[in-house]
């Protein structure tokens, strides 16, 4: 700290210390642009991938995986067909919802007893997303054959590759983005012609 020498008019400390204190201020500004910059680059806003990144956190899983069930389960079939506003899971921002504007196309047909799925569409493609309840026999899960899940059975809700070959229900919710063709209904955005394409031919 710099002292003051008796001799030296007030007016002149009080310059140092305003001088001081609005450096203090910029550099704390400062900090916080570097801050915000870096969490930018790393996070679902920031990044703007494709799916939300992958959440390694078992305590986060464990937290946010009943949420997204509960969810999907009390959606009514009067949502069906319709865009979705999604659901705020933990450690994301207030703006980033998950499934957010996805269609929502229901439960598919002829499902084991106790395995629950409901599937969305955002246009592109068709996920399901699965769980089995508790006491159910566990369900089966395929290998996807091709596209950004090849060779892959589902993911954990949050990213994580699900690694068993059957869901059981400690395994919570996870999602495949290669369902049974016979889930899909044929009203699925996805499965629709694009007009573009129709014109031009």
């Amino acid at each position: 700290m710099l002292a003051i020498e008796p001799g030296r008019p007030r007016a002149l400390s009080r310059r140092f210390a305003a001088s001081y204190s609005a450096w203090s201020g910029w550099g704390v500004w400062g900090a916080a642009l570097l801050l915000g910059f870096a969490l930018a680059c790393g996070t679902p806003r920031g990044l703007q991938p494709r799916e939300i990144p992958a959440s390694a956190s078992d305590e986060w899983y464990a937290h946010n995986g009943p949420l997204l069930a509960e969810y999907l389960k009390t959606l009514p079939a009067t949502a069906i067909g319709k865009p979705l506003k999604g659901i705020r899971l933990a450690g994301y921002s207030n703006d980033s919802r998950w499934l957010e504007g996805q269609t929502y196309l229901g439960a598919p047909p002829g499902l084991p007893e106790g395995v629950e799925a409901r599937l969305v569409d955002d246009g592109t493609r068709v996920e399901a997303y699965l769980w089995v309840n508790p006491g159910a026999a566990p369900y089966a899960l395929e290998a996807c054959e091709a596209g950004e899940q090849e060779g892959i059975r589902a993911r954990r809700a949050g990213g994580g590759v699900h690694a068993w070959t059957n869901l059981e229900a400690a395994h919570g919710v996870v999602y495949t983005a290669c369902p049974p063709e016979a889930w899909i209904p044929a009203s699925a955005p996805s499965r629709q012609p694009d007009p573009a394409r129709s014109e031009s031919g």
